[in-house]
C-alpha cells in the first residue's frame, strides 16, 4: 500500500476499523479495560513540536474535533526539545490510563534512537491512527536567484559551505535530508538547527538562512514571497502542481515523515481502539482532508498494524542513510 493512501470509501472504512480491532485483540497494548464511559475527565495530547507549524495545527484540529465528539476537553500540550525526543520523554512516563496519548512525526521513534540514547523504547508506542505524510518543499527566497533544484546545487559548488539550511534540530529528519541532498549532488552546505518551525521561518525571511525545507513556508510560497523548487514526496502536491518532486528533479531521498498518535505503553486496549477509531473518523471527513493538504500534508489512514509496519520499513530506510552519511550527533 502506498504511505500516500487513498480516501476510504465506506466500506474500506469499517474493513481498516475492522483490522485494526484484530491487531489490538492480538496483544497490542496492555489489558483491556471498559472503555464505555471514556472519557470523564480532560484528555492531554502531548505534541513534540513548538506550536505553529503544521504537526500543531493539525493536532489541534483533532483535538477539537474529539472535544466535539466526546464532550471533554482535549488539550494539546506542546513539548518541544531535542528533535522531538523531550515530547516522547515526557509522554513514557505518563500514566498509562488513556487519559494521555502523543502525536508525534515518526522521526523520533524510527531516526533519533539510532544517534543517540534516549529515555524511551520506541517500541513501547504504538500507533493508533494515522493524520498524514509531511509534504517537505525546499524554498529559497526570490533573492538568492534560483528557481531550480538543478540552479541551487550549481550556486552551492560554486561557492561551498557558503549556502546554509535550515531544520527543527540536530539529528532531524529534515537534517538527515540535508546531508542527503548533499552527498548526492555532491555539494557542501551548512546546517543550521532550530527548536521548531516558527524561529526558521522568521531567520528564512530575513534571509539569515538560504534554505528552508519545511511545509511552514507553503503560505509564503503561494504569496510570492519564497520560491518553492521541489517536494519530497512520491507524488506532486495538488496545491503546487508545477513544482517537480525531489524525484523528478534528479535526486530521491526516500526518507517519510509522517504524522501519527500514539497510545503509552499499558494503555487499555479498548481505550486505544476507541480513541484512535474516532481520530480516524475525524481525519476522514472532507473538510479536514482539505485542511491536512492546506498545510503541507498527504492525508494517510492507514490501520495501527499498517502503521506499525511502517515504522518497522522506514527504520530500515533511515538507517540506511544514516551510514551512508555517517550522520551523527556530535
Amino acid at each position: 500500500m502506498s504511505r500516500i493512501s487513498r480516501l476510504f470509501s465506506f466500506s474500506a472504512r469499517r474493513r481498516a476499523v475492522t483490522a485494526g480491532v484484530l491487531a489490538l485483540a492480538a496483544g497490542l497494548f496492555g489489558p483491556a479495560a471498559q472503555a464505555a464511559d471514556w472519557p470523564t475527565k480532560p484528555v492531554r495530547i502531548i505534541y513534540n513540536y513548538p506550536p505553529g507549524t503544521g504537526g500543531d495545527v493539525l493536532t489541534r484540529t483533532v483535538a477539537d474535533g474529539l472535544s466535539q465528539r466526546f464532550g471533554q476537553s482535549f488539550v494539546v500540550d506542546n513539548r518541544a526539545g531535542a528533535s522531538g525526543t523531550v515530547g516522547v520523554e515526557t509522554a513514557s512516563r505518563s500514566t498509562p490510563d488513556g487519559y494521555t496519548f502523543l502525536a508525534s512525526p515518526n522521526a523520533p521513534m524510527v531516526l533519533l534512537p539510532q544517534l543517540r540514547k534516549v529515555g524511551y523504547e520506541p517500541r513501547d508506542f504504538k500507533p493508533v491512527a494515522g493524520v498524514g505524510e509531511y509534504v517537505y518543499g525546499w524554498a529559497v527566497l526570490p533573492s538568492l536567484g534560483v528557481t531550480t533544484v538543478a540552479e541551487l546545487v550549481a550556486m552551492a559548488k560554486a561557492k561551498p559551505g557558503k549556502l546554509s539550511y535550515s531544520s527543527p534540530g540536530v539529528g532531524s529528519a529534515t537534517n538527515l535530508r540535508g546531508e542527503a541532498l548533499n552527498i548526492l549532488a555532491g555539494m557542501d552546505t551548512t546546517h543550521i538547527p532550530y527548536r521548531g518551525g516558527p524561529e526558521a521561518i522568521i531567520d528564512f525571511l530575513g534571509g539569515r538562512v538560504d534554505i528552508m525545507l519545511d511545509n511552514i513556508h507553503y503560505p509564503y510560497v503561494k504569496s510570492g514571497k519564497a520560491v518553492m523548487l521541489a517536494v519530497t514526496s512520491s507524488k506532486r502536491h495538488p496545491d503546487f502542481p508545477d513544482v517537480p518532486t525531489m524525484a523528478e528533479a534528479g535526486y530521491k531521498i526516500d526518507l517519510p515523515t509522517w504524522l501519527a498518535f500514539y497510545a503509552i505503553k499499558g494503555t487499555p486496549d479498548d481505550i486505544a481502539l476507541k480513541f484512535g477509531t474516532a481520530v480516524s473518523e475525524i481525519t476522514a471527513r472532507p473538510e479536514i482532508r482539505d485542511r491536512i493538504l492546506s498545510v503541507g500534508f498527504f492525508p494517510i489512514s492507514e490501520t495501527p498494524a499498517a502503521l506499525a509496519a511502517m515504522n518497522e520499513r522506514e527504520f530500515a530506510s533511515y538507517e540506511a542513510w544514516v551510514k551512508r552519511a555517517n550522520f551523527k550527533i556530535d
